[in-house]
């Protein structure tokens, strides 16, 4: 059994025991392939053939069933899953203090928006975990950029925006400069687990991994002219850290629009990205009990318990629309939309 490290188009890069090899299709696998989720991803556990073939690479001849599925819609006019990492325990959102204080709510009265550009992207990664099985962790790094008055607003700011999810979802605090908090997130990692780390680019995902790693296995840029960070990562890969009894980081190219695709993920708990829509919004939900219809959309009806709860302050006006603009995006995700498997 072998594990799928880095997804290349048409091989994979495969480690186990035995150490590194190319791994492609079985035949026999490619025919039966109907959707992307019939082939393998980074973090996927595979069977493979103990010899290689004549172009020296092994042959894949099945994926097992996964624990954990982290898949978002791929960009296009035609909806279709893209799947980022398997058997993922924890999925870290990884963001600076800046974009951190920008995506945040500023309180229950809606008086400020989140900072143009932030989008609902936050709200995107903790429903994809939550959904996909596996734990969101936010991880608010280059703190050695602001004070600790600074970081501590930062920290209240996001939790006001989490609403209901505040208590699921643990903050790091992570300085890949000066070291701080790199215990706290490879921790995340002990026992064998395996951390994916998402984010937009260039808030220093590479950085961080080189870290734990104790190597530059990833490359990374200095930040560009106008103090931004830049795009380094182009492909998903593995990195093992903390030897033999560590765990598993995957690092990811900065996912600009992680929208989380809503369709069935194939996982054998049978657990679904609205699942992990009403965990990230259970206030929203939790309200929306008590409307007067079952199928209530929080627009327009009349004796709707959730727009109530905006007028009376007790939900934050940003909160419902966030919620309400997620699933309009994840609207119409459905395998039968794809016209071929990859």
């Amino acid at each position: 059994m072998s594990r799928v490290a880095v997804e290349h188009r048409g091989a994979y890069e495969l480690v186990d025991d035995a150490g590194a090899m190319i791994g492609a299709l079985d035949a026999a696998m490619r025919r039966a392939a109907r959707t992307p989720f019939d082939y393998p991803t980074v973090g996927d556990w595979v069977v493979r053939t103990l010899e290689a073939r004549h172009d020296r690479r092994v042959a894949i001849t099945s994926v097992l069933d996964r624990s954990s599925l982290l898949c978002r819609r791929a960009a296009g006019p035609h909806a279709k899953p893209q799947l980022v990492a398997a058997n993922a325990d924890v999925l870290a959102v990884v963001m600076t203090p800046a974009f951190a204080s920008g995506a945040a709510l500023a309180d229950t009265a809606g008086s400020a928006t989140p900072s143009v550009g932030i989008g609902h992207r936050i709200e995107w990664y903790l429903t994809a975990a939550f959904g996909g099985g596996a734990r969101p962790v936010i991880v608010v790094n280059k703190i050695d950029t602001v004070s600790n008055a600074e970081y501590e607003a930062t920290v209240d700011a996001l939790r006001r925006r989490l609403g209901s999810a505040a208590a699921d979802v643990p903050i790091l605090a992570t300085s890949a400069l000066d070291g701080r908090g790199l215990d706290s997130l490879g921790a995340l990692a002990g026992d064998g687990a395996t951390v994916a780390l998402s984010g937009p680019s260039g808030v220093g995902k590479s950085s961080l991994v080189n870290q734990l790693a104790g190597a530059d296995v990833v490359p990374v840029a200095p930040l560009s002219p106008d103090g931004r960070g830049r795009h380094t990562t182009v492909r998903r890969q593995l990195v093992p850290v903390g030897g033999p009894d560590g765990g598993t980081f995957v690092d990811t190219p900065g996912l600009q629009d992680l929208i989380p695709w809503s369709g069935d993920l194939g996982l054998p708990a049978g657990a679904t990205v609205l699942d992990g829509l009403a965990q990230t919004f259970g206030d929203v939900t939790e309200l929306a009990q008590h409307c007067r219809f079952a199928d209530c959309s929080h627009t327009v009806e009349p004796d709707c318990a959730v727009i109530a709860a905006v007028q009376s302050g007790e939900l934050a006006a940003e909160r419902l629309s966030t919620y309400l603009e997620l699933v309009a995006d994840m609207a119409g995700d459905r395998l039968g939309d794809q016209s071929s498997p990859r």
